[in-house]
């Protein structure tokens, strides 16, 4: 299951150790809305217990997404679902639409980077392990500023990043037990990824220039409409916003036991997935929460589990939901 396997690697409680950024933390409560009726329209994965995770708009215009359980990238173009099973086992985990019109996915415990064409060809590169490594588990992937994919190596304490041509370079973090889990292109030219306590900033040579300490059980990271970069506290139900320009953080409340667990830009403010709630969520740039909430499948004994959430055309978001085996889309407009 996607969210266990995140979970057994953010409680580490490992602080950065190298240059730390000029850090002015404010903790904002903008009185989150209740749960709104909002518009929102779900697709069965016929494959059962696929476990969707990731999800990212393919050039096809299709919604593309990542099945941990069952090895396979899906499609869900104009209503019908497709199933590409993976070459060999990989625990599909992110994925992302590249610069060459292709979805680019990480694989977790086959420590690859995928590529899939939009008519299904896959390609698959092997990544190498760092020195004294078993594994290196790419976990989350972005395309940067130089038209590359940069990716998040959570046991190889790395940064990654891939040309569309296959050809692989590694960055290991400066000190020692990192895991670094989320990655976004940044407002400035650079790439910005989260720590089991912080949030780090690399340029596209692979120095590590900047990090912001003290932000709690930070995961997924984006850069918001407003330039800046937002991203999910999940242990504390928090929305953080850092300034690039400033170094200034300011969070916003969610929601208890929200356990948020993805972050995407769409339809001019943030949108997130809580994990242990039936919500999907919205935060304007100024921190206004406002929650919709989704269907629940299994009578309210258990949530649906939600986890990857991305903007689509026409104002909608898609998201995945894992234990539910759907895809969802909720209408902004």
């Amino acid at each position: 299951m996607l969210r266990s396997r995140f979970a057994a690697r953010r409680g580490h409680g490992i602080l950065f150790a190298i240059i730390v950024g000029a850090l002015a933390i404010q903790l904002l409560l903008p009185g989150s809305a209740q749960a709104a009726p909002g518009r929102i329209k779900e697709f069965l994965v016929p494959t059962q217990d696929s476990h969707p995770g990731g999800v990212a708009m393919g050039a096809d215009g299709g919604v593309w997404f990542t099945e941990l359980a069952t090895n396979a990238i899906g499609r869900l173009l104009a209503g019908a679902i497709t199933t590409f099973p993976l070459p060999q086992t990989g625990e599909p985990i992110a994925i992302v639409s590249g610069p060459d019109g292709a979805l680019w996915f990480t694989e977790y415990s086959g420590n690859r980077i995928g590529r899939i064409t939009t008519t299904g060809q896959i390609t698959e590169f092997q990544v190498p392990l760092c020195q004294g490594c078993s594994d290196i588990g790419p976990w989350d992937i972005a395309v940067g500023p130089d038209s590359a994919l940069w990716f998040t190596e959570l046991d190889g304490g790395q940064i990654g990043r891939i040309t569309t041509g296959g050809d692989i370079s590694q960055f290991p973090l400066p000190g020692s037990g990192f895991t670094p889990i989320g990655i976004a292109s940044g407002p400035d030219g650079a790439l910005w990824f989260t720590d089991a306590s912080g949030v780090g900033r690399i340029t596209l040579d692979g120095t590590v220039t900047q990090e912001w300490t003290g932000i709690s059980s930070p995961s997924s990271i984006t850069t918001g409409p407003d330039g800046r970069l937002w991203f999910i506290e999940s242990s504390q139900d928090l929305v953080g916003r850092l300034d690039p320009s400033t170094g200034q953080v300011k969070q916003f409340s969610i929601d208890l036991n929200c356990d948020g667990q993805d972050i995407a830009s769409g339809a001019g403010a943030l949108w997130f997935t809580c994990y242990d709630l039936d919500e999907v969520g919205r935060v304007s740039t100024a921190g206004r929460v406002t929650r919709f909430q989704v269907p629940n499948h299994f009578g309210g004994t258990y949530p649906d589990t939600l986890e990857g959430i991305v903007a689509g055309v026409n104002h909608d978001m898609w998201f995945a939901e894992e234990a539910a085996n759907r895809i969802g889309r909720i209408s902004t407009a």
